[in-house]
């Protein structure tokens, strides 16, 4: 066993799609080599066609585990199955549509060490498109109202770090009420203390969710810095996300008015400084 093995099990649900899925398991075990305890993949209705892409790829990897749970769609529940099925003392939720890049290699180790500090709640990361060069997320801020929106969405990388003027610096670790579940790390023990995902959603919202009870309990949540690396994400190549539930939107409101002020927005990424940032 490598002395660096980390404790960690990766949660990746997906259905059909081995085009996504296969080179985000690649990517993680090339720039991740030996580091991993476990990965487990979640069939959630994939044709067999598809399952068996993905089996015969992932073969030679001991450290991938796949299930298969062909049950109605709800993201929170298979991540709370993943969770259940998994061992590691950090629980990390990745979508099937991540990549890791040579700009990876580090952040893992450096999410999963953070994850670990005994005040922290959830780490999630910088992400990036396709192209390597536009922020994707760096954080969630809540609006007033009771929606949120990804921080430096569509903005250049590059010219958002250089910016010493900027209000925001995404180079190091930044508080935030809220971190995308595309990349998201909590520690067993405080996924447990809050019950893990809110199955009353069903697509989106309970990343949000997740990390306002985690901030409730005491904890912060944060979004590891771009020093410490990044990874694509090839947002919503899984799902639509314009057919995401009514029903989201509602539990999101819901689930908002509990843990802040919906007329103020959010506590550590104000709106009326996110707008000049």
């Amino acid at each position: 066993m490598s002395k660096n093995l980390l404790d960690l099990s990766i949660i990746i649900p997906f259905k059909d799609k081995s085009e996504l899925t296969l080179p985000c398991v690649h990517s993680l075990i090339k720039y991740n080599p030996g580091i991993v305890k476990e990965i487990v993949l979640i069939s959630n209705n994939s044709s067999q066609k598809e399952l068996d892409k993905v089996r015969d790829a992932v073969k030679d990897y001991p450290e991938v585990k796949i299930f298969v749970e062909d049950i109605p769609f709800n993201f929170q529940t298979l991540n709370n199955i993943g969770a259940k099925k998994s061992s590691g003392k950090v629980i990390m939720m990745l979508n099937n549509d991540t990549e890791f890049v040579p700009q990876s290699v580090g952040l893992l180790e450096y999410m999963y060490n953070k994850a670990l500090e005994p005040s922290t709640g959830a780490v999630g990361a910088v992400l990036v498109y396709e192209d390597k060069r536009t922020i994707q997320h760096a954080g969630v801020y809540l609006l007033p109202g009771g929606t949120a929106d990804h921080l430096y969405i569509g903005r250049n990388l590059k010219a958002i770090l250089r910016d010493e003027s900027r209000r925001f610096n995404i180079a190091k670790d930044l508080q935030v009420s809220a971190a995308t579940a595309a990349v998201l790390m909590i520690s067993r023990k405080h996924f447990n203390e809050i019950d893990g995902m809110d199955e009353n959603f069903i697509v989106g919202g309970g990343d949000v969710d997740i990390c306002l009870r985690l901030e409730k309990a005491g904890y912060k949540n944060f979004v590891a810095g771009a020093d410490n690396g990044i990874i694509i994400h090839k947002e919503s190549k899984t799902r639509d996300v314009s057919s995401l539930p009514y029903s989201d939107f509602c539990v999101s409101y819901d689930s908002y008015i509990d843990f802040f002020d919906i007329t103020k927005g959010d506590p550590h990424l104000p709106w009326e400084a996110v707008k000049n940032a």
